[in-house]
This record gives C-alpha cells, sequence and structure tokens, in this order.
C-alpha cells in the first residue's frame, strides 16, 4: 500500500493565490494525500475558499484558528498529521505535478530527508530562474554529520526553507516551530528535525532531487521577508541559535564550516539592504 503523505498549508490571507496553490496540490500524479489547510484568522475569503475546497475533495482537511502566526498554524498542522510523511506548503506558493511523487521516490529506510530544487518566482518583477538545482556532494566517511549540514548550509540555499522537502512524521511529530520567531524560524525546524532524525538513523542520507519542483512566489503580499531580512540582528539571533545547535565543542571541521556560514549570512544581509534602500 502506498505510503500516506501530509501536506500542511498554512494560510492567511493568501485568497489571490489560493486556487494556483490548492489546485497544484490536489493534481499531484501521486494521490495518497492528506491536505491540511489551517486559516490562521485570515480576514479575506481564504477561510470561504478553503471549506469550498474541502467540500470537492475528501482528502482536504480545513482548520481554523484565531491569528497566531505561520508557525503556530504549521504546529497544529503538525498535531492533525496522520501520514507518513510531511511537507509543508506556503499558501501564496505551488507545487509541481510530480513534487510528492519525486520527493518521495528517493526515500528508502536509511533516508531521512528528500529536498528538491526550487522555480523563484519574483511577483513585482514578473520575472522568475531555477535555483538550488546544482548537485551536493554527499558526505564524506569521517566527516561529522554537523560538520556535513555546515557545509550545506554555507554553499547552497535550499536547506533554509521548511518547504521543498519531505520529512518523515514520527520525528516531525516530536517538534515543533519556534513560535518566538519571526525570522529564520524554518531554518531552526529543519535543523532541530535533522539532529533528531540523525539519531533516529544513525548515518541517515540526504537525498536531492535537482528539478525545481517547487515554485515560490517572492515577494507576495503578506511577505515579511523584506523588512526582517535587513536587520542584521535578526540573523546574529540566528547564528547563536546555529552554534547552540551545534554544540559547545565543536570540532575543527564544525568551527570552519560555521564561519563560512556567518560570512554568507553577513553578505545576504547587506544585499537585503542595498535591495531595500
Amino acid at each position: 500500500m502506498d505510503n500516506l503523505v501530509s501536506i500542511i498549508v498554512p494560510v492567511y490571507n493568501t485568497e489571490k493565490y489560493l486556487d494556483a496553490c490548492i489546485n497544484s496540490i490536489l493534481n499531484q500524479t501521486y494521490t495518497n494525500l492528506e491536505i491540511i489547510l489551517v486559516d490562521d484568522g485570515s480576514t479575506d475569503n481564504s477561510g470561504k475558499l478553503l471549506d469550498e475546497f474541502a467540500e470537492k475533495d475528501k482528502r482536504v482537511k480545513v482548520i481554523h484558528q484565531k491569528n497566531a502566526g505561520q508557525s503556530a498554524a504549521r504546529n497544529v498542522g503538525i498535531r492533525y498529521a496522520n501520514g507518513d510523511f510531511v511537507s509543508f506548503i506556503d499558501g501564496d506558493d505551488e507545487i509541481s505535478p510530480d513534487f510528492i511523487k519525486e520527493l518521495l521516490a528517493v526515500y528508502n529506510s536509511r533516508t531521512i530527508l528528500s529536498v528538491c530544487g526550487m522555480h523563484y518566482k519574483r511577483v513585482v518583477q514578473q520575472s522568475a530562474n531555477d535555483v538550488y538545482i546544482n548537485p551536493l556532494r554527499n558526505k564524506k566517511p569521517r566527516e561529522s554529520f554537523k560538520a556535513y549540514i555546515l557545509y550545506l548550509l554555507a554553499v547552497d540555499g535550499r536547506m533554509y526553507s521548511s518547504v521543498n522537502k519531505l520529512y518523515r512524521t514520527k520525528v516531525v511529530k516530536s517538534l515543533k516551530f519556534d513560535e518566538t520567531l519571526n525570522f529564520a524560524e524554518d531554518t531552526k525546524f529543519v535543523l532541530d528535525y535533522l539532529a533528531l532524525a540523525e539519531e533516529e538513523v544513525p548515518g541517515g542520507a540526504i537525498k536531492f532531487v535537482l528539478e525545481p519542483l517547487y515554485i515560490y512566489n517572492s515577494g507576495t503580499e503578506t511577505s515579511t521577508m523584506k523588512k526582517v531580512a535587513t536587520n542584521w540582528a535578526n540573523w546574529q539571533n540566528s547564528y547563536e541559535n546555529l552554534k547552540m545547535w551545534l554544540g559547545s565543542k565543536p570540532e575543527i571541521e564544525e568551527s570552519f564550516w560555521l564561519r563560512m556560514v556567518y560570512l554568507r549570512w553577513r553578505g545576504s544581509n547587506l544585499k537585503q539592504i542595498i535591495k531595500n534602500r
């Protein structure tokens, strides 16, 4: 029997994008899905539209709650997830028809996470390009797991987001998105997941699907990234969380890649400042 996959979608005032988002999920070539739509206190017609989708497809479950933020909405979705695997999709994004099929195809008993590339659409500029579609090396035999993760963070952008991934539900159920953060809460969740998953499956592998199967809409009306990304204090706080994740006695290679992550984040912050002047 095919594995059940739970797809969790937090929704807040994204009625403009919901048809494309939800239909892209309903039209997946992999059909054994549980689609959990969490209306986070929307004040537009989003909640009504979600209920209409639930009436049309029995795979859809809608949860309405008072506005508590995207992390809280995802945490509610986790609580209700019954699948063997979990994926997170944002309410103003879309996924390609083979998104679940391809992410699931690379899973085996030793896989702890599968990740795909992205199609990056700039809504305001009306431009697009494919990102995070280059092959990455596997973990070296004597390399620590955390050094490998830091290497991925330093050289590539596909590990930062909670979307574009397929997770083991058993591990996800033990975690929560940090509802006190408004920046890089995705990254913290992914890191926490990887640390716990590696305990569950020692030596487990991360599998990469190079095709840009996740369609990320940048610059939508509900996005707060522009504002928070220009504030270095947000990046610094994330870096302190990363150091705590790494531990008090890092290996030399771990310290090296930690420094590389810091430099990458410094550069990203400066780019955001320049872009928004």
